[in-house]
């Protein structure tokens, strides 16, 4: 890779940034054609193609999330790079590159928006053209509450500082401001693993953190997107009532789901703070 006058060079095929990597700066395309390629099960999806003067990877700027594709040259590309520091200074001089960004992150929540309506004509109501993570997790439970029979419920998601907090909840509710680290009680432990656990005498289960609330039965089940584990649905019993492997089951369709609309959800939130954020600094430097 050749350094340019301004951006670097990248040769046909050579990688921009990996998805999982972790994002420090955003692109903009000097010259050439850029490949936003996402890995399937099935091999490479290319979701689009950027031309001269698009952005790219701007959302690492606002949030700490790893990339969510792979963005390779198609063909000899320049690309600019640029982190959080230099991305406002350049604004300063030249304040049309707020323009650019916003609309660049319109288009993509308008695609978010698309996905979501799709989704949500298949899926029944459980996946909701709304981009409130709290709402969409009381929907979940909600959706939860009707398939299995519980006491007690709760959508757990992880926070900034890497602990499940409780974001909507039913039944007892001394339990719910409970929040647990990763590997800390039956939540924190589906939460390293990514595996479902159904208990039927949690005082069994040397994992099983006592609460106020004692507690009989418990199915748990990841909500994980892409490899990425957002959080947990955990439903309880508090009385004699015992779970079965169709509630297992019935409990992990919806995660499968439920998890979509929780990640799309935390994105479109994360494309509207970043295009409030871009446009107060618009404000402030015209």
């Amino acid at each position: 890779m050749k350094e340019g006058e301004l951006g670097k060079m990248y040769a046909s095929g050579e990688v921009i940034f990996r998805e999982g990597d972790q994002g420090e700066v955003m692109y903009v395309i000097q010259a050439g054609k850029v490949s936003i390629v996402k890995n399937t099960p099935t091999g490479d999806l290319i979701l689009a193609t950027l031309d001269s003067g698009d952005i790219f990877g701007e959302m690492a700027l606002f949030d700490k999330m790893p990339r969510s594709a792979t963005a390779k040259a198609t063909g000899s590309a320049r690309v600019l790079s640029i982190d959080r520091g230099k991305l406002f200074a350049t604004i300063s001089r030249d304040p049309t590159l707020v323009f650019k960004m916003l609309e660049t992150m319109s288009k993509r929540i308008r695609l978010l928006n698309d996905e979501l309506t799709k989704l949500k004509k298949t899926k029944s109501d459980l996946v909701n053209l709304c981009c409130d993570v709290d709402e969409v997790c009381s929907m979940i439970l909600e959706e939860a509450r009707k398939t299995v029979q519980a006491d007690n419920g709760s959508v757990m998601l992880v926070d900034d500082d890497r602990e499940l907090a409780i974001k909507s909840a039913f039944g007892k509710k001394s339990e719910q401001r409970m929040r647990m680290k990763a590997g800390q009680g039956i939540a924190g432990d589906v939460l390293r693993t990514g595996r479902a656990e159904m208990l039927n005498n949690v005082s069994m289960d040397e994992r099983f953190v006592q609460g106020r609330v004692q507690l009989r039965s418990m199915l748990c089940v990841p909500l994980k997107c892409n490899d990425n584990i957002l959080g947990v649905i955990n439903m309880s019993n508090t009385s004699e009532r015992l779970f079965g492997l169709d509630d297992l089951k019935a409990l992990n369709s919806i995660a499968l789901y439920a998890s979509i609309a929780v990640q799309n959800a935390i994105n479109l939130a994360n494309l509207k703070n970043a295009a409030e954020e871009v446009l107060k600094h618009a404000v402030i430097v015209g």
